[in-house]
């Protein structure tokens, strides 16, 4: 989570508010710039009390500049001069918890003081103070009236109560994550529930697994990652790895066995990308095919020693830009009309189905050279035998996913054609970058792109201008794949 900008994290993790003040209190405080300790380490703990004390500067602003406003600029001054007189020790102090003080030396500096206080005004009046007796229940006295002690204390309010821990079940983190294995088993693939198995049950290791899950915190975690990066581990799989954790601590909240704010989870903000090692993911990723490439690749000699499944798949990775697992997991029913025009959907809600993310979940049109190769005959053929999957005959129960036996079978064709790049990696992954910038190249304009393949634009007006996007305007974006290989006319009937 983004910490507030009043809010300064120390090294030690100490947070500290921090308030630049507006310069007709300049005089008043003595600083242009308050910094104050508050004596926590809990973001969210820090935050209410910065709120407060945010809430207290502006009341006192208010007062001051209606002081001002109503030419009562005396009061303001007599103040300032009472509190910075030569001779006098007191000062004004504001707490954490929003309580004001004013701290003095002696009786006839403590009679100035409450003569200062009252020239200003009664403070019980303030409305700042008044909320604050209304919410912790306490009568406000006729007059705040000083008391014969060193320190005199204006409209105390009460500490918020730190988080009870037995108001959550003393639940092992042990047994917790066998009975979150046991709620995810059925929408997650098997291989993926086995990693998320390994990364949270790596955690509990670390952590204990006979503490209560409600023990976990930020520091808990960030001991854990340290050791993973002890280990050597790249960033991103220590990112990965955070995120089944993260994804664990929110079925724990669900649950009751943890609490934390909304999107302030104890995983969150572990792990970020240095700029470096974005760049040297970026270079090292999938690269796009080029002409050449293509022209290899897709060689009648080379290109019919694929399975004929797999022949298929790639055509409509070339022409589609979609993720091996979007085309693996087709069904017939995701081929359908839109507008009059023969479209085919990318979606996680049928049977066996997923998608990256919620973007991803689209309607697309079908691309020319594919309706021309035959793709929608086919689906008519699958459906008058009653068949479900566009790819009937591969991927049922593989441990990968439906895809997996595209992505191996191209990615075997591609090292025996193709020389390893120098940089970066190619795989079926590379269809997405060659029609990507392909689409850039001939002047797409980014919507329509991102529509297309499923990208987000981190806009939400992009994101919402794409979704609602023409299927006609599409189609005619995506006229613009032309490349130096065609498919036969109806050969995979």
């Amino acid at each position: 989570m983004r910490i507030p900008h009043y809010l300064v994290r120390a090294p030690s993790g100490m947070y500290h508010f921090r308030r630049r003040m507006p310069s007709c209190l300049h005089a008043l405080v003595g600083r242009p710039v308050i910094k104050k300790s508050l004596l926590t380490r809990d973001v969210g703990v820090a935050r209410e009390l910065a709120l407060k004390l945010w809430r207290a500067y502006d009341e006192l602003h208010q007062h001051v500049r209606k002081l001002a406003m109503a030419g009562m600029t005396k009061d303001v001054k007599f103040l300032i001069e009472r509190l910075k007189k030569s001779g006098t020790q007191y000062r004004l102090i504001t707490k954490p918890d929003g309580t004001v003080e004013v701290e003095v030396t002696g009786p006839e500096d403590h009679a100035l003081a409450m003569e200062a206080i009252e020239r200003i005004g009664n403070l019980y009046k303030e409305p700042y103070v008044q909320r604050v007796l209304a919410e912790g229940n306490a009568p406000a006295p006729a007059h705040a009236s000083p008391a014969p002690a060193r320190t005199t204390r204006a409209a105390p309010a009460p500490r918020e109560a730190e988080p009870d821990a037995r108001r959550f079940p003393d639940k092992p983190i042990g047994k917790a994550i066998d009975e979150w294995e046991a709620d995810i088993t059925s929408g997650t693939r098997p291989k993926t529930l086995v990693i998320k198995r390994m990364a949270v049950a790596d955690f509990v290791k670390a952590f204990g697994a006979k503490r209560p899950v409600y023990e976990v915190d930020r520091v808990a975690i960030g001991k854990w990652v340290s050791e993973l990066r002890a280990r050597n581990l790249a960033t991103p799989t220590i990112v990965n790895r955070i995120s089944y954790l993260k994804g664990f601590l929110d079925w724990s909240k669900g649950k009751g066995f943890i609490d934390f704010p909304r999107n302030d989870s104890p995983a969150s903000g572990q792990v970020t990308y240095k700029t470096r090692e974005k760049r040297l993911r970026k270079k090292h990723g999938y690269r796009a095919f080029n002409d050449a490439q293509l022209k290899v690749l897709f060689a009648p000699a080379a290109f019919c020693k694929l399975h004929k499944e797999a022949r298929l798949g790639s055509w409509m990775g070339l022409y589609l830009g979609a993720r091996v697992s979007e085309i693996g997991q087709l069904a017939l029913d995701d081929f359908f009309d839109v507008e009059g025009v023969p479209c085919l959907r990318i979606t996680d809600e049928g049977e066996g189905q997923s998608t990256k993310n919620e973007v991803s979940n689209r309607v697309i049109p079908v691309h020319p050279q594919l309706i021309k190769m035959g793709l929608l005959k086919r689906v008519e053929r699958l459906r008058k035998i009653c068949e479900t999957r566009l790819f009937p005959k591969v991927g049922k129960g593989a441990v990968n996913g439906a895809e997996d036996w595209l992505s191996k079978a191209f990615g075997r064709h591609v090292k025996l054609v193709l020389p390893a790049p120098d940089v970066g990696k190619l795989g079926f992954h590379s269809f997405r970058k060659t029609v990507i910038q392909t689409m850039q190249a001939a002047g797409v304009q980014a919507e329509l792109r991102a529509a297309y393949v499923g990208h987000d634009l981190d806009d939400e007006h992009h994101a919402s201008y794409g979704l609602e996007l023409p299927k006609r305007q599409v189609l005619d974006a995506i006229g613009t794949l032309d490349y130096p290989v065609h498919p036969e006319t109806d050969s995979f009937l």
